[in-house]
């Protein structure tokens, strides 16, 4: 997720403090919408099942098996959940622009516009737990590219959720980008307030 910190940044510091006004204004409405259900979507996940130590009463005895095998079910789900809006975010994102911006927005200064629709939809993935393991696995975007035309603008990366301190140090770093998220989300929600009109939204 600390790439969508970064990426939403760097648009949203372009996006929203230049002087030029930001083509269609319904897409931008859109964006706050998606950019509202990855937060919500991310305070699920680290709320509801990640931080257990797995001697949890409702975790015992269930029908899943063991108790870190109810505990993979529900996180994973909450995963899925939350990179479905992440990846609806994302494209969304990629249509936030000016006039002047024929094709790609904002996001084509740092992605081929081709290559990062293509990423998102096909690969990206804000994690799962494998079968059988507490493992997490990441396929994320680089935030940092230094070459437009990179064909491998991902980037991955695993963390192992074995001890309830990892899980506990991991729910800390969600609770710390959303916070991020939702202020970011605050700056967008105050533009579009200050720029548009309830029928520039219909």
């Amino acid at each position: 997720m600390r790439d969508i910190m970064i990426i939403t940044k760097k648009v949203f510091n372009e996006a929203l403090t230049s002087k030029d006004s930001l083509a269609k204004p319904k897409v931008v409405y859109d964006l706050y919408r998606d950019l509202s259900n990855v937060v919500s979507s991310v305070d699920v996940v680290a709320e509801h099942y990640l931080a257990l130590d797995l001697t949890e009463d409702y975790l015992q005895n269930s029908s899943f098996g063991d108790p870190v095998d109810k505990w993979r079910y529900f996180l994973n789900a909450d995963l899925e959940h939350l990179n479905s809006a992440v990846k609806k975010y994302l494209h969304t994102l990629s249509n936030i622009g000016f006039e002047y911006h024929s094709f790609g927005g904002i996001l084509s200064k740092y992605y081929s516009c081709t290559g990062y629709y293509g990423f998102v939809r096909d690969e990206y993935n804000v994690g799962f737990i494998d079968p059988c393991s507490s493992m997490l696995h990441i396929t994320g975007l680089d935030p940092n590219l230094s070459d437009l035309n990179s064909i491998d603008i991902g980037k991955y990366s695993k963390i192992d959720l074995t001890t309830f301190e990892s899980k506990k140090e991991l729910q800390e770093q969600l609770k710390n980008i959303n916070k991020s998220l939702y202020n970011e989300l605050l700056k967008l929600k105050e533009y579009i307030q200050n720029h548009y009109t309830l029928n520039d939204l219909l």
